[in-house]
């Protein structure tokens, strides 16, 4: 399940590491996503196994779903720039900053499907790292993070499995008569 507001309990320190944390993990990820294309014969990567600082347990070692990350690699690689400069130290994170808790949920969640575990950090309640994804796991997470990347005027975010059409309606109000012009023509 993707709860942004368990990473709200998180101090700035350690919001800071759980954001290098996945910062790092997605980066290597899409490396060896590009290198293995590059490269067919080479191996599925394995999820890093052993303990982390900043999770609440260790990683179970286990072939990367490599279909998840080639899957949602534009929303892998947006989420991993718009947290690219916590990552690297230059801003501190607010653990009431909403926008942030949400995008680093959305990346988390992205990165639970591809390890197929929880991945929690140090100081939040939800199911321990390591611990096997619920069977709802993948639509939940799909439609979490297509709202959270759906940004912009007019941006709509439809969920997996939606079908039609879609239209949107702008509510911006009429423009104003030009100035001299006589209300009603």
């Amino acid at each position: 399940m993707v709860d942004p507001l368990s990473l709200a309990a998180l101090g700035g320190a350690a919001l800071t590491g759980g954001i290098t944390f996945l910062y790092g993990q997605v980066t290597e990820l899409l490396k060896r996503r590009r290198d293995r294309a590059e490269q067919a014969a080479a191996a599925a990567p394995v999820v890093p196994a052993g303990p982390v600082e900043v999770l609440d347990g260790s990683l179970v070692a286990r072939p990367v779903d490599l279909e998840v990350v080639a899957g949602n690699e534009a929303r892998l690689l947006e989420l991993r720039r718009e947290l690219a400069d916590y990552a690297d130290g230059l801003v501190r994170p607010d653990p009431a900053d909403e926008r942030l808790l949400e995008r680093v949920a959305a990346l988390r969640g992205l990165l639970e499907l591809a390890y197929g575990q929880h991945v929690t950090f140090r100081g939040e309640q939800r199911p321990a790292t390591g611990s096997p994804l619920q069977a709802g796991t993948p639509a939940q997470v799909s439609s979490y993070v297509a709202n959270v990347t759906a940004n912009g005027p007019g941006a709509v975010a439809v969920g997996r499995d939606n079908t039609g059409n879609i239209t949107t309606t702008s509510y911006a109000p009429p423009p104003s008569p030009a100035p001299g012009a006589s209300p009603g023509g």
